[in-house]
Protein backbone atom coordinates (compact mmCIF):
# COMPACT_ATOMS: atom_id res chain seq x y z
CA UNK A 1 0.00 0.00 0.00
CA UNK A 2 2.88 2.34 0.79
CA UNK A 3 4.46 2.00 -2.67
CA UNK A 4 1.05 2.14 -4.36
CA UNK A 5 0.40 5.51 -2.72
CA UNK A 6 3.78 6.88 -3.83
CA UNK A 7 3.30 5.57 -7.38
CA UNK A 8 -0.11 7.28 -7.56
CA UNK A 9 1.51 10.56 -6.44
CA UNK A 10 4.24 10.06 -9.05
CA UNK A 11 1.58 9.61 -11.78
CA UNK A 12 -0.20 12.76 -10.63
CA UNK A 13 3.09 14.68 -10.75
CA UNK A 14 3.75 13.57 -14.34
CA UNK A 15 0.19 14.41 -15.39
CA UNK A 16 0.28 17.87 -13.78
CA UNK A 17 3.88 18.56 -14.89
CA UNK A 18 4.90 20.61 -11.82
CA UNK A 19 5.29 19.85 -8.11
CA UNK A 20 3.10 22.84 -7.21
CA UNK A 21 0.13 21.79 -9.36
CA UNK A 22 0.41 18.11 -8.36
CA UNK A 23 0.64 18.92 -4.65
CA UNK A 24 -2.50 21.06 -4.90
CA UNK A 25 -4.40 18.23 -6.63
CA UNK A 26 -3.22 15.73 -4.00
CA UNK A 27 -4.04 18.10 -1.11
CA UNK A 28 -0.54 17.82 0.33
CA UNK A 29 2.28 20.32 0.65
CA UNK A 30 4.93 20.67 -2.04
CA UNK A 31 7.79 19.71 0.37
CA UNK A 32 5.85 16.55 1.29
CA UNK A 33 5.44 15.60 -2.37
CA UNK A 34 9.14 16.26 -3.01
CA UNK A 35 10.11 14.05 -0.06
CA UNK A 36 7.74 11.30 -1.21
CA UNK A 37 9.29 11.27 -4.68
CA UNK A 38 12.73 11.00 -3.11
CA UNK A 39 11.45 8.09 -1.00
CA UNK A 40 10.07 6.39 -4.11
CA UNK A 41 13.39 6.76 -5.95
CA UNK A 42 15.23 5.41 -2.90
CA UNK A 43 12.85 2.47 -2.59
CA UNK A 44 13.23 1.56 -6.28
CA UNK A 45 16.96 2.41 -6.30
CA UNK A 46 16.68 4.26 -9.62
CA UNK A 47 16.31 7.93 -10.64
CA UNK A 48 12.84 8.73 -11.95
CA UNK A 49 12.93 12.48 -12.60
CA UNK A 50 15.12 15.21 -13.97
CA UNK A 51 14.36 18.53 -12.29
CA UNK A 52 14.94 21.66 -14.39
CA UNK A 53 13.70 24.60 -12.34
CA UNK A 54 9.94 24.20 -12.07
CA UNK A 55 9.80 21.74 -14.96
CA UNK A 56 10.32 18.00 -14.75
CA UNK A 57 11.23 15.33 -17.29
CA UNK A 58 11.38 11.57 -16.95
CA UNK A 59 14.32 9.20 -17.00
CA UNK A 60 13.97 5.90 -18.83
CA UNK A 61 12.98 4.36 -15.47
CA UNK A 62 10.42 7.12 -14.96
CA UNK A 63 8.90 6.54 -18.41
CA UNK A 64 8.45 2.84 -17.64
CA UNK A 65 7.02 3.45 -14.18
CA UNK A 66 4.57 6.04 -15.56
CA UNK A 67 3.18 3.53 -18.07
CA UNK A 68 2.64 0.98 -15.30
CA UNK A 69 1.19 3.64 -12.99
CA UNK A 70 -1.38 4.43 -15.68
CA UNK A 71 -2.24 0.74 -15.92
CA UNK A 72 -2.67 0.50 -12.14
CA UNK A 73 -4.95 3.52 -12.12
CA UNK A 74 -6.89 2.19 -15.11
CA UNK A 75 -7.43 -1.20 -13.42
CA UNK A 76 -8.67 0.56 -10.30
CA UNK A 77 -11.16 2.61 -12.34
CA UNK A 78 -12.34 -0.48 -14.24
CA UNK A 79 -12.85 -2.34 -10.97
CA UNK A 80 -14.99 0.49 -9.57
CA UNK A 81 -17.03 0.68 -12.78
CA UNK A 82 -17.61 -3.07 -12.78
CA UNK A 83 -18.75 -3.07 -9.15
CA UNK A 84 -21.01 -0.10 -9.82
CA UNK A 85 -22.52 -1.78 -12.88
CA UNK A 86 -23.33 -4.90 -10.85
CA UNK A 87 -24.83 -2.85 -8.02
CA UNK A 88 -27.04 -0.71 -10.21
CA UNK A 89 -27.49 -2.96 -13.28
CA UNK A 90 -26.01 -0.29 -15.53
CA UNK A 91 -25.76 -0.89 -19.24
CA UNK A 92 -22.22 -1.96 -20.19
CA UNK A 93 -20.22 0.74 -21.91
CA UNK A 94 -17.56 0.92 -24.62
CA UNK A 95 -15.58 4.13 -25.05
CA UNK A 96 -13.89 4.55 -28.44
CA UNK A 97 -11.69 7.43 -29.60
CA UNK A 98 -11.07 7.80 -33.32
CA UNK A 99 -9.63 10.06 -36.00
CA UNK A 100 -11.33 11.65 -39.00
CA UNK A 101 -10.37 8.75 -41.29
CA UNK A 102 -12.41 6.47 -39.03
CA UNK A 103 -15.33 8.61 -37.96
CA UNK A 104 -16.38 9.53 -41.53
CA UNK A 105 -17.68 6.23 -42.84
CA UNK A 106 -15.05 3.60 -42.09
CA UNK A 107 -15.92 2.94 -38.45
CA UNK A 108 -19.66 2.69 -38.94
CA UNK A 109 -19.33 0.29 -41.85
CA UNK A 110 -17.00 -1.98 -39.91
CA UNK A 111 -19.06 -2.02 -36.70
CA UNK A 112 -22.45 -2.91 -38.23
CA UNK A 113 -22.23 -6.54 -37.14
CA UNK A 114 -21.16 -5.52 -33.64
CA UNK A 115 -24.08 -3.12 -33.22
CA UNK A 116 -26.52 -5.86 -34.25
CA UNK A 117 -24.94 -8.46 -31.97
CA UNK A 118 -24.63 -6.21 -28.89
CA UNK A 119 -27.72 -3.97 -28.85
CA UNK A 120 -27.48 -3.34 -25.10
CA UNK A 121 -23.97 -1.85 -25.16
CA UNK A 122 -23.82 1.92 -24.65
CA UNK A 123 -21.16 3.24 -27.04
CA UNK A 124 -19.33 6.51 -26.50
CA UNK A 125 -17.46 7.70 -29.62
CA UNK A 126 -15.05 10.62 -29.25
CA UNK A 127 -12.89 12.49 -31.73
CA UNK A 128 -9.18 12.18 -31.02
CA UNK A 129 -5.80 12.10 -32.70
CA UNK A 130 -3.17 9.38 -32.45
CA UNK A 131 -1.08 10.93 -29.69
CA UNK A 132 -4.07 11.85 -27.54
CA UNK A 133 -5.62 8.42 -28.04
CA UNK A 134 -2.53 6.63 -26.78
CA UNK A 135 -2.32 8.85 -23.69
CA UNK A 136 -6.02 8.40 -22.95
CA UNK A 137 -5.63 4.63 -23.26
CA UNK A 138 -2.88 4.66 -20.64
CA UNK A 139 -4.94 6.87 -18.32
CA UNK A 140 -8.05 4.71 -18.66
CA UNK A 141 -10.08 7.44 -20.35
CA UNK A 142 -11.04 5.21 -23.29
CA UNK A 143 -11.20 1.49 -24.06
CA UNK A 144 -9.96 1.62 -27.65
CA UNK A 145 -8.23 4.18 -29.83
CA UNK A 146 -8.63 4.09 -33.60
CA UNK A 147 -6.12 6.12 -35.54
CA UNK A 148 -2.81 6.31 -37.36
CA UNK A 149 -0.36 3.61 -36.27
CA UNK A 150 2.90 5.29 -35.19
CA UNK A 151 6.24 3.96 -36.44
CA UNK A 152 7.80 1.19 -34.29
CA UNK A 153 10.27 3.51 -32.56
CA UNK A 154 7.43 5.74 -31.31
CA UNK A 155 5.14 3.00 -30.02
CA UNK A 156 4.40 2.47 -26.33
CA UNK A 157 5.20 -1.01 -25.05
CA UNK A 158 2.00 -1.32 -23.00
CA UNK A 159 -0.20 -0.74 -26.07
CA UNK A 160 -1.15 -3.28 -28.74
CA UNK A 161 -1.25 -1.96 -32.32
CA UNK A 162 -3.33 -3.72 -35.02
CA UNK A 163 -3.21 -2.12 -38.50
CA UNK A 164 -6.53 -2.31 -40.36
CA UNK A 165 -6.07 -0.29 -43.55
CA UNK A 166 -3.62 2.04 -45.25
CA UNK A 167 -4.71 5.54 -46.12
CA UNK A 168 -3.33 8.90 -47.17
CA UNK A 169 -4.29 12.44 -48.06
CA UNK A 170 -5.99 14.03 -51.06
CA UNK A 171 -5.54 17.73 -51.85
CA UNK A 172 -8.48 19.95 -52.79
CA UNK A 173 -9.21 23.50 -53.93
CA UNK A 174 -12.25 25.49 -55.04
CA UNK A 175 -13.37 25.63 -58.67
CA UNK A 176 -12.16 29.27 -58.72
CA UNK A 177 -8.60 28.38 -57.73
CA UNK A 178 -5.88 28.57 -60.44
CA UNK A 179 -5.00 24.91 -59.70
CA UNK A 180 -8.48 23.68 -60.65
CA UNK A 181 -8.10 21.72 -63.88
CA UNK A 182 -4.29 22.01 -63.96
CA UNK A 183 -2.17 18.88 -64.28
CA UNK A 184 0.88 17.81 -62.27
CA UNK A 185 1.02 20.57 -59.65
CA UNK A 186 4.50 20.38 -58.11
CA UNK A 187 5.71 20.93 -54.55
CA UNK A 188 7.09 24.40 -55.28
CA UNK A 189 3.67 25.53 -56.48
CA UNK A 190 2.01 24.04 -53.40
CA UNK A 191 4.50 25.78 -51.11
CA UNK A 192 3.39 29.19 -52.37
CA UNK A 193 -0.26 28.67 -51.33
CA UNK A 194 -2.12 29.24 -48.09
CA UNK A 195 -3.71 26.25 -46.39
CA UNK A 196 -6.54 25.03 -44.20
CA UNK A 197 -5.57 22.44 -41.57
CA UNK A 198 -8.16 19.91 -40.41
CA UNK A 199 -7.25 18.52 -37.02
CA UNK A 200 -8.84 17.42 -33.78
CA UNK A 201 -9.41 19.66 -30.83
CA UNK A 202 -6.90 19.05 -28.05
CA UNK A 203 -6.98 19.98 -24.41
CA UNK A 204 -3.19 19.88 -24.43
CA UNK A 205 -1.21 21.65 -27.16
CA UNK A 206 1.68 19.21 -26.92
CA UNK A 207 -0.52 16.44 -28.29
CA UNK A 208 -0.21 17.24 -31.98
CA UNK A 209 -1.25 14.69 -34.55
CA UNK A 210 2.02 13.23 -35.89
CA UNK A 211 0.44 12.47 -39.24
CA UNK A 212 -1.15 15.77 -40.19
CA UNK A 213 -0.40 16.67 -43.78
CA UNK A 214 2.95 18.51 -43.61
CA UNK A 215 2.43 22.25 -44.10
CA UNK A 216 4.74 25.11 -43.11
CA UNK A 217 3.17 26.96 -40.14
CA UNK A 218 3.48 30.33 -41.85
CA UNK A 219 1.33 29.02 -44.73
CA UNK A 220 -1.58 27.99 -42.48
CA UNK A 221 -4.44 30.49 -42.60
CA UNK A 222 -7.23 28.43 -41.01
CA UNK A 223 -6.93 25.80 -38.29
CA UNK A 224 -10.26 23.97 -37.82
CA UNK A 225 -11.54 20.78 -36.21
CA UNK A 226 -14.79 20.44 -38.21
CA UNK A 227 -14.84 18.67 -41.58
CA UNK A 228 -17.84 20.75 -42.72
CA UNK A 229 -16.14 24.02 -41.76
CA UNK A 230 -12.92 23.02 -43.50
CA UNK A 231 -14.73 22.24 -46.76
CA UNK A 232 -16.81 25.44 -46.52
CA UNK A 233 -13.67 27.54 -46.05
CA UNK A 234 -11.99 25.87 -49.02
CA UNK A 235 -15.02 26.69 -51.16
CA UNK A 236 -15.03 30.37 -50.14
CA UNK A 237 -11.27 31.09 -50.17
CA UNK A 238 -8.17 30.52 -52.26
CA UNK A 239 -6.75 28.17 -49.61
CA UNK A 240 -5.86 24.55 -50.26
CA UNK A 241 -7.17 21.71 -48.10
CA UNK A 242 -5.68 18.28 -47.40
CA UNK A 243 -8.24 15.65 -46.37
CA UNK A 244 -7.99 11.92 -45.58
CA UNK A 245 -8.87 9.89 -48.66
CA UNK A 246 -12.08 8.68 -46.98
CA UNK A 247 -13.45 12.21 -47.19
CA UNK A 248 -12.89 12.52 -50.94
CA UNK A 249 -16.49 11.70 -51.90
CA UNK A 250 -17.85 14.23 -49.40
CA UNK A 251 -15.46 16.95 -50.60
CA UNK A 252 -16.34 16.37 -54.27
CA UNK A 253 -20.06 16.26 -53.48
CA UNK A 254 -19.77 19.63 -51.73
CA UNK A 255 -18.12 21.17 -54.81
CA UNK A 256 -14.37 21.00 -54.21
CA UNK A 257 -11.93 19.98 -56.95
CA UNK A 258 -9.21 17.40 -56.47
CA UNK A 259 -5.73 18.76 -57.16
CA UNK A 260 -3.66 16.76 -59.62
CA UNK A 261 -0.16 16.55 -58.11
CA UNK A 262 3.07 15.60 -59.81
CA UNK A 263 4.51 13.90 -56.71
CA UNK A 264 3.04 10.91 -54.92
CA UNK A 265 1.62 11.67 -51.47
CA UNK A 266 2.85 9.21 -48.81
CA UNK A 267 0.39 6.77 -47.26
CA UNK A 268 0.32 5.41 -43.73
CA UNK A 269 -1.34 2.64 -41.74
CA UNK A 270 -4.27 3.25 -39.44
CA UNK A 271 -5.79 0.74 -37.06
CA UNK A 272 -6.80 -0.26 -33.53
CA UNK A 273 -4.80 0.52 -30.39
CA UNK A 274 -5.69 -1.11 -27.07
CA UNK A 275 -4.34 -2.41 -23.76
CA UNK A 276 -4.43 -6.06 -22.75
CA UNK A 277 -6.96 -5.44 -19.97
CA UNK A 278 -9.83 -4.78 -22.44
CA UNK A 279 -9.59 -8.42 -23.52
CA UNK A 280 -11.03 -9.39 -20.11
CA UNK A 281 -14.40 -7.96 -21.19
CA UNK A 282 -16.31 -9.93 -23.79
CA UNK A 283 -18.09 -6.94 -25.36
CA UNK A 284 -14.80 -5.01 -25.72
CA UNK A 285 -12.85 -7.95 -27.11
CA UNK A 286 -15.68 -8.68 -29.53
CA UNK A 287 -15.55 -5.13 -30.88
CA UNK A 288 -11.86 -5.61 -31.74
CA UNK A 289 -12.57 -8.99 -33.33
CA UNK A 290 -15.50 -7.57 -35.32
CA UNK A 291 -13.39 -4.75 -36.77
CA UNK A 292 -10.57 -7.14 -37.69
CA UNK A 293 -12.87 -9.67 -39.36
CA UNK A 294 -15.12 -7.09 -41.01
CA UNK A 295 -12.21 -5.56 -42.91
CA UNK A 296 -11.89 -8.81 -44.89
CA UNK A 297 -15.49 -8.72 -46.01
CA UNK A 298 -15.95 -5.05 -46.88
CA UNK A 299 -13.03 -4.09 -49.11
CA UNK A 300 -15.43 -2.62 -51.65
CA UNK A 301 -16.59 0.33 -49.52
CA UNK A 302 -13.14 1.77 -48.91
CA UNK A 303 -10.93 3.72 -51.34
CA UNK A 304 -7.87 2.73 -49.32
CA UNK A 305 -5.97 -0.50 -49.24
CA UNK A 306 -7.40 -2.99 -46.74
CA UNK A 307 -4.73 -4.96 -44.86
CA UNK A 308 -5.65 -8.62 -44.96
Amino acid sequence: MYLHKLIFQFKMLVDKKTFTSAAESLFISQPTLTQNMQRLEAELEVPLLFREGKKISLTVYGESLYQHACLLDRNYQQAMLSIDAIKHSHRQQLVVECGHAWSHGVLFNLMKDYVRQYPKIRMVIKNSNTAMGQQHLLKGECDLSLGAIPPPEKRITAINYVPIFSTGFVLFCSTEHPFAGMQNINQQQLDKCEWIILKHESENEEFNDPLLFPISPEKVRFDVSSVSNAIALALQTQCLLALPVHLEAEALHRGLVRINTADAIPSFYTGIMYLDDVLKYEHKKMFIDTIIYAKKDRASWCHSEIIL
